[in-house]
């Protein structure tokens, strides 16, 4: 395969003598099992060498020569990896997805007024607790409509996070998929499958 298409169709040895590209290819995935494997048999020191040869002297007396592989060289790149705080920017990232930061705001909002609501119960009920002008009916009935409007606005709130958490991962994954899945055939073989799932 070159750019996406098919070039040639042949047997393994026969794209080996023929195909330059099969050729560079293989080349190049043994030079990468090479150096892992010797990178887990040379000492620290010496683990950027990725080949040695061992060679026969003139006056026949053996020696060793390393040889180093340049990084455009090799198939697999080495992963890098970050440390530290992720940063808001992940968040905001994921909050932009399909209306995230419509229904975040939804949240917030019915999440004070929730609060603001069990207050004001509270209050009410201290308030007037021991006022003789209040019936106990009223007193009870009042504090059960503001416990009910709480609870309407603390479900909606609730459903308001389900829809954002839905909404917003169908989002992402569909456009990682969409990427993914229209990846050139080059990110499969340089990038191992653990990193790729």
């Amino acid at each position: 395969m070159s750019e996406g298409e098919v070039i040639q169709s042949a047997p393994y040895q026969d794209l080996l003598a023929d195909c330059e590209e099969f050729k560079n290819l293989v080349t190049a995935h043994k030079d990468t099992t090479a150096a892992l494997d010797l990178s887990n048999n040379i000492p620290t020191q010496r683990s950027k060498e990725v080949s040695i040869k061992e060679t026969d002297g003139i006056h026949g007396s053996r020696y060793t020569e390393s040889v180093k592989l340049s990084p455009a060289d090799q198939l697999i790149k080495k992963e890098e990896r970050e440390t530290g705080d992720a940063g808001v920017k992940s968040y905001m990232l994921y909050l932009r997805q399909n209306k995230g930061l419509l229904y975040f705001s939804f949240c917030v909002i019915f999440h004070i007024i929730f609060v603001a609501g069990q207050i004001s119960q509270n209050s009410w009920m201290a308030a007037n607790v021991q006022n003789p002008h209040i019936s106990t009916l009223k007193l009870i009935s009042v504090y059960i409509i503001i416990g009910v409007c709480t609870m309407f606005f603390m479900l909606s709130r609730s459903l308001v996070v389900v829809v954002l958490g839905i909404r917003t991962s169908r989002s992402l994954f569909s456009q990682l998929l969409n990427s993914l899945f229209h990846a050139p055939m080059s990110f499969f073989d340089s990038t191992p499958a653990g990193r790729v799932l």
